[in-house]
């Protein structure tokens, strides 16, 4: 009875009564070879996965990773360990490592000359490897040998192409050398390494189950030792990734744990917080900043969080408190403020080459987004407020017929509270002032009080 099952099970699983197996070792011979159309398509792939990473398309990145020719070195490289092919190892290798140079030419070259080049989401997700990526890698290579060996294409290589993901990683890195990021660099091309070596393991497997037709017969010491040398480097490449997995999920419990230690203890129905910066420090420290509008949090409750924060990350913690209504709450603003307007004058600069009109329409465009902006924060800073509208107001200060529009007094309306007195709208009103023209480095602010 055991025997019938174990029979059956394996019968489900078989995968080389319908291999063919000298088919597969000539197409990935023959798509080793970087020449032709195998240019064309790595050059096409890097451009378009350095295009969808830069404006964070994953739409874009499937269709790069779709017409990637990568996986044809790598999978050749498996093979040829597993039926002893040194010619044909050494050029897989040879076409792997030029593949690289050339997507990271081309993506490098992109990054350099782009009018964007700041760090997206889908950057981000691929400079920090972990374990997962290894599983994602194996299995992935497995069933690209095991799709190529069928005696018809299976229709799974496109979804191995983008689940093992290889040009992106490598745009990534492209990307870290261009913008001097070198971190990014180290990252994303070991995360490309781990792919690469695992799919090429995960070849090298299959091929030796399937038991692919040997080019040269080994004895059994040198077997032997090319098999050290293999499970050596397959180890090496894997132990740092599991220590970064290790970390990553140490970082996500500890986030969890304070986002609830937030929520829970620090916000409460008069005091809300707006924002809240984790950071671990060297010797064993840490400091969790938090940004709080509302009731003021006295010294003594500030030092029950502080005690309350040493249980959860298990260091020497401190809370850094920056509340909005006192005056440290205000430099962080002005700060902020900064950095935005800062970020908007060399978007502006970036576009220089625009017609003068397109600029104006532009930064139009940019005012408005920028006051419904305004009127969001008002309304978290100040809880007293049930409504804000604002109107742009252009005032032609010259005597010329065809002058430019060339002062901007934006016109804010405020509802406030029925509940709220006329000293606390007045007080307030002076830091919206403030607030706004700062934001918007408009020639004056007109603020309308409702109440």
């Amino acid at each position: 009875m055991l025997q019938d099952i174990y029979k059956k099970i394996v019968k489900i699983f078989d995968i080389e009564s319908d291999s063919n197996k000298t088919a597969a070792i000539e197409q990935i011979n023959s798509d080793v070879y970087l020449r032709g159309s195998n240019i064309v398509y790595l050059v096409c792939s890097a451009l378009i996965a350095s295009v969808g990473l830069d404006v964070s398309s994953p739409a874009v990145i499937i269709g790069a990773m779709l017409i990637s020719p990568l996986m044809s070195p790598i999978l050749g490289i498996g093979l040829s360990l597993g039926i002893h092919d040194r010619e044909n190892f050494i050029i897989s290798l040879r076409a792997f490592f030029l593949s690289i140079v050339i997507s990271l030419l081309v993506s490098f070259i992109y990054f350099l000359v782009t009018p964007f080049g700041n760090p997206t989401a889908e950057l981000l997700s691929r400079i920090k490897p972990t374990a997962l990526d290894i599983i994602i890698a194996f299995f992935g290579g497995i069933a690209g040998i095991v799709a190529i060996s069928r005696s018809k294409i299976a229709a799974a290589l496109p979804g191995v192409a983008i689940a093992t993901a290889l040009m992106p990683p490598v745009c990534t890195a492209g990307f870290g050398l261009a913008t001097g990021r070198f971190d990014y660099f180290i990252g994303a091309i070991y995360l490309f390494f781990i792919n690469a070596v695992f799919i090429s393991f995960s070849s090298y497997i299959v091929v030796k189950y399937l038991k692919f037709p040997l080019k040269i017969y080994l004895d059994r010491k040198r077997n032997i030792r090319a098999k050290i040398i293999i499970s050596f480097f397959v180890f090496l490449v894997a132990v740092p990734s599991f220590f970064i997995f290790y970390y990553v999920i140490k970082d996500v419990r500890i986030n969890k744990n304070i986002e609830k230690f937030v929520n829970q203890t620090v916000q409460t129905e008069n005091t809300k917080v707006i924002e809240w910066k984790y950071l671990a420090l060297p010797g064993d420290q840490s400091e969790l900043n938090i940004y709080v509008v509302g009731d003021k949090i006295s010294k003594g409750r500030l030092d029950t969080l502080n005690n309350l924060l040493k249980e959860i990350v298990e260091n020497k913690s401190k809370i850094n408190l920056t509340q909005m209504s006192d005056e440290k709450g205000l430099v962080y603003l002005k700060n902020e403020l900064k950095t935005d307007m800062l970020s908007t004058v060399k978007l502006i600069q970036k576009s220089n080459e625009m017609q003068e009109k397109e600029i104006k329409e532009k930064i139009s465009a940019n005012d408005s987004l920028l006051l419904i902006n305004i009127s969001k924060d008002l309304k978290i800073f100040y809880p007293e407020l049930s409504d804000v509208g604002f109107a742009e107001n252009y005032l032609n200060t010259s005597q010329e017929k065809d002058s430019t529009l060339n002062r901007n007094i934006p016109i804010i309306t405020l509802n406030w509270n029925k509940k709220i007195s006329s000293s606390k709208i007045n007080s307030y009103s002076q830091n919206i002032y403030s607030y706004i023209k700062e934001k918007t480095k408009a020639d004056s602010v007109i603020i309308v009080n409702l109440k």
